[in-house]
């Protein structure tokens, strides 16, 4: 199997008063649909909590080259 040269994934990032920092991340393919299917499922759950922290949320998509630690 060929190994691809990016790694995609969905972030959700919260502004805690020092910036935007990362919360939770999930793998994706080029098209954005998540790798592990409950992932699907998982996400918006997951971004509903953290807004209910009452702190600035968001989610972004991120693409960064495969094997590398962020």
């Amino acid at each position: 199997m060929k190994v691809s040269k990016w790694k995609y994934l969905k972030v959700i990032q919260q502004n805690c008063g020092q910036g935007w920092e990362d919360v939770s991340e999930y793998e994706t393919n080029s098209s954005g649909q998540f790798i592990d299917p409950k992932d699907r499922f998982v996400f918006p759950n997951d971004f509903v909590e953290y807004c209910m922290m009452r702190y600035p949320t968001r989610k972004i998509e991120r693409k960064v080259k495969n094997g590398s630690d962020n």
